[in-house]
C-alpha cells in the first residue's frame, strides 16, 4: 500500500510540477531539431494571405521538392508543409488549416491511405510543437488523451536535455535539422548519394474507409472556403526484388473510388530508378527531387488548365 501511494504521490508531482515547469521555463529544448521546421512551414503558410500551393504530407515531401520551380512554373507562393510519418496523416492534413485563402491548392501526398485517424506518436507531437501553444490547436479533442499521457515523458526529456552535459541544441550540418530546410520548407541540405540497397518499396499498403472519410471531409470543407484539395503521388522505387507496377496501379484506383477530391497524378509516373533515392525509398536526392517536381508540375498544371475551361 506504501509503494501504491509513493506511485500516486510521484506522479502527482510530475503533473503539478515538473510538467508546468518545463512547458513554462525549460521548453523549448528541441529547436534546432528536424521537426522544429514545422514552426517555420506554419509561419510561412500564415504569412502568405494570396492564393498559394501548399504540400501536405510526410518526408516523402520534405525530402522531394524544389518548389522554387513551381512557384516559378505555376506563378503561385509555395508552401512545403512535408515533415515527418510519424505524425500521421491526420496530423499533416490538419497543417493547411493554419491558413486557408481562398483560391488555394492543397495537394496530398500521403504514403498510403489505410491509417486509423490517430496522430502514430503523440510523444513526437509533442516535440514538434513544444510550448509554441499557438501551434497546439492542430490538436483535435480525439488527440489529447495521447498527448496528455506522453506529457511526462516529454518534460523528463526536456528536463534531462537542460540539465545535461551535451544540453547544446545548437546548428548542426545535417539533413535531420532545422537549418536544412530553405524558406518554402524544402530540406536543401545536399543529397547526391545513391540509396544503395534499401528494403523493399511494397509500402502502399492500402485504402481504408476511415482515412477516406476523413479526407473527403476535409475536401467539403476546403471547398466550402473556396480551397482546392487533390492527391498527388509519392516517389516509387523501382528495380527492387518483389517490384510490382500492378500494385501501385490497384492502389491508385482504389483512391480513385473512395476520394471525392481530384487524383491528380498518375502514380506510375512517379516510379524512379534507385540512383535518385537518398537513403531512403522515400526520400529524394537533389536531382531526384526536381526529376519529381517536374512530373508535380505537369500534374498541376493540367488539372489547373481542367478548372479553367
Amino acid at each position: 500500500m506504501k509503494k501504491y501511494i509513493l506511485k500516486v504521490l510521484l506522479l502527482a508531482s510530475v503533473c503539478l510540477i515538473w510538467i508546468p515547469i518545463s512547458l513554462f521555463f525549460i521548453a523549448p529544448q528541441y529547436a534546432h531539431s528536424y521537426n522544429a521546421s514545422f514552426i517555420d512551414k506554419i509561419n510561412r503558410l500564415e504569412n502568405i494571405h494570396s492564393p498559394k500551393i501548399v504540400l501536405a504530407g510526410n518526408s516523402n515531401l520534405a525530402f522531394g521538392i524544389q518548389s522554387n520551380l513551381i512557384e516559378e512554373e505555376l506563378g503561385m507562393p509555395v508552401v512545403n508543409l512535408g515533415l515527418h510519418g510519424g505524425l500521421g496523416n491526420a496530423f499533416h492534413e490538419r497543417m493547411p488549416l493554419f491558413n486557408l485563402t481562398k483560391g488555394d491548392i492543397i495537394v496530398l501526398s500521403h504514403l498510403t491511405y489505410d491509417d486509423d485517424d490517430k496522430i502514430l506518436d503523440p510523444e513526437l507531437a509533442l516535440l514538434t510543437v513544444e510550448n509554441y501553444f499557438h501551434f497546439w490547436k492542430i490538436f483535435r479533442a480525439k488527440d489529447y488523451p495521447g498527448i496528455i499521457l506522453s506529457l511526462p515523458k516529454y518534460a523528463f526529456k526536456c528536463i534531462a536535455r537542460y540539465l545535461g552535459k551535451d544540453n547544446d541544441d545548437s546548428p548542426t550540418p545535417t539533413c535531420y535539422a532545422r537549418e536544412a530546410f530553405n524558406k518554402y520548407g524544402d530540406n536543401i541540405f545536399p543529397r547526391n548519394v545513391e540509396a544503395g540497397e534499401s528494403e523493399p518499396c511494397l509500402l502502399h499498403s492500402g485504402v481504408n474507409s476511415v482515412c477516406m472519410k476523413r479526407i473527403n471531409k476535409l475536401y467539403k470543407f476546403c471547398k466550402s472556403k473556396g480551397v482546392s484539395l487533390v492527391i498527388a503521388g509519392v516517389p516509387i522505387l523501382s528495380g527492387l526484388e518483389g517490384f510490382d507496377l500492378d500494385e501501385y496501379v490497384q492502389f491508385q484506383q482504389k483512391i480513385e473510388e473512395h476520394a471525392e477530391c481530384p487524383l491528380v497524378s498518375d502514380f506510375t509516373n512517379y516510379i524512379f530508378d534507385k540512383k535518385y533515392f537518398y537513403a531512403s525509398n522515400l526520400h529524394l536526392t537533389n536531382e531526384g527531387a526536381k526529376l519529381r517536381t517536374e512530373q508535380l508540375i505537369k500534374d498541376l498544371k493540367k488539372y489547373m488548365e481542367s478548372k479553367e475551361k
